[in-house]
């Protein structure tokens, strides 16, 4: 390893601004103006938008910003060169070693360099190397000069320098004694994890896909071409997938967790353990395949719904049911209290989860299950559920539909089933089998695990929860509890 001194080029501040629009693939962001190119209407109900919007933007060389290095540092970049700032005992740094580690190795054309921050030590750089194994050289940013001229904020970032050409110099000044002038055309700052795909993206614009070889890349290196529907995608119930795992503390159950992030297992995939991995949640690449269409092998995205939402786990689920709440385009038409709103909700877990609505069609009682379902029924007439409608008074409560709707089983379900009166609801019985499996009328003439609700073992909390927690919400039930409610439940 070896010091350095670097020196901040006085017009490269007037330049601060350039260098930060240089950053991409870190956020998607729709234009204030429609991208040009047709708006097509979509068959499946999407709202307008255009395919990758941002892929002229995403792939258009940037201008370049001159920067003085020490010259002994300056000429070693006779090529384009990586140069990865970093701090040795930063979580964040240490986290994408490994991803940095294997872009260095790739045949990328980029010639690598590590630059520690000024603050550390040769003690800390030390374990650092024989903890990670950089594949490059590393040296410090002794005097903090080099973090003053990129305006570096944070740790870990990655700027992509080359030699600057003589037309490009426009400072008017020639470098000091004893530095060398380069040009930034490039900054991930800071870089995140996954971003390493957009690196591999801009490393050959004539071929952008080279590198995917069917690799999962991350919605980072998606997004910088389809920002719209990247910001889409974010307020729906994928991107939260992983995160329901772990608020439940399932999130350490293998088969629970492979349906609930992209690629598990695969190259480049979600790795177990690894909360903050790049491929966490359900991501474009979990429906379009690895790299999307971009590697060669097309994947029709709808013949992997059904690999995840199976009878087990879905409500009587459809391709045709699920695809209008995957509206790629749909954030297009937001406002920004509408999106913040429902970003929010997606994070809070109180947006509303269509999918786990009831087939619709009408109930035909409690009583009409016995005959299949003896203990259960036997068992069912000493639950509380069953003597719900007795809890309220004989009264006014008893008149509220608002009230009875908790406290009995609707006649018939689905958009526009009758609620507006007592006398749509089966107050004879209470809550019956129906108020949680589902319409029985078409299991009744036809008993199949098809037409019914079924709630099996494995995975029932994301269809048990929202069925009980329409009722059992923090104004009525405060204290409501899946696990011990559940557990008294034991038919």
């Amino acid at each position: 390893m070896r010091s350095i001194t670097l020196r901040l080029l006085p017009p490269i501040a007037l330049a601060l601004g350039l260098l930060l629009a240089l950053i991409i693939g870190l956020r998607p962001v729709i234009a204030d103006e429609p991208a040009a190119g047709p708006e097509r209407e979509d068959p499946r109900g999407w709202s307008k938008g255009v395919p990758a919007a941002a892929v002229q933007q995403a792939l258009a060389a940037h201008a370049v910003v001159p920067v003085d290095l020490p010259a002994a540092l300056a000429r070693d970049i006779t090529q384009r060169t990586a140069l990865f700032y970093f701090s040795p005992t930063c979580p964040h740094c240490t986290a994408a070693m490994p991803e940095i580690n294997a872009l260095a190795k790739r045949d990328t054309g980029l010639k690598w360099i590590g630059v520690a921050s000024g603050a550390s030590t040769e003690e800390q750089l030390l374990e650092f190397e024989a903890t990670y194994q950089p594949a490059f050289e590393l040296v410090i940013d002794t005097d903090r000069s080099f973090a003053a001229a990129l305006g570096a904020r944070s740790t870990p970032s990655l700027y992509i320098a080359r030699p600057l050409r003589p037309e490009e110099d426009t400072s008017g000044l020639p470098p000091a004694q004893g530095f060398g002038r380069v040009g930034i055309d490039e900054a991930y700052a800071p870089f995140g994890r996954g971003a390493g795909g957009v690196l591999l993206l801009r490393s050959d614009p004539s071929n952008p896909f080279k590198h995917f070889g069917g690799d999962y890349q991350g919605e980072t290196t998606c997004g910088v071409c389809h920002s719209e529907e990247r910001l889409s995608m974010a307020i729906t119930h994928h991107q939260a997938a992983l995160w329901t795992l772990y608020r439940r503390e399932r999130h350490t159950e293998e088969p629970c967790v492979k349906c609930h992030v992209t690629g598990m297992g695969a190259p480049g995939g979600f790795v177990m353990g690894d909360l903050g991995h790049p491929m966490a949640g359900v991501q474009c690449e979990a429906c379009h395949g690895p790299g999307g269409p971009h590697d060669g092998q097309r994947q029709d995205a709808k013949t992997a719904c059904v690999g995840c939402h199976d009878k087990e786990h879905s409500v009587a689920f459809t391709v045709e049911k699920g695809l209008p709440h995957i509206d790629h385009f749909k954030a297009n038409h937001m406002s920004e209290a509408e999106l913040h709103a429902a970003l929010a909700a997606i994070e809070e877990g109180s947006a509303a989860k269509p999918l786990l609505a009831f087939p619709e069609g009408p109930t035909v009682g409690a009583a009409s299950c016995k005959s299949c379902h003896k203990k259960q029924h036997k068992w069912a007439k000493g639950d509380p559920h069953r003597a719900a409608m007795a809890r309220l008074s004989e009264g006014e409560d008893a008149q509220r539909v608002e009230c009875v709707r908790c406290h009995a089983t609707p006649k018939a379900v689905g958009i526009g089933a009758p609620r507006s009166s007592p006398a749509d609801f089966r107050v004879d019985e209470g809550v019956g089998c129906e108020s949680c499996h589902g319409p029985g009328a078409a299991h009744a003439a036809a008993p199949n695990t098809d037409n019914i609700v079924g709630l099996g073992d494995s995975c029932p909390e994301c269809v048990i929860e929202a069925i009980c927690t329409s009722c059992h919400d923090q104004t009525w039930d405060p204290k409501w509890e899946l696990k011990v409610r559940m557990a008294a439940i034991p038919h």
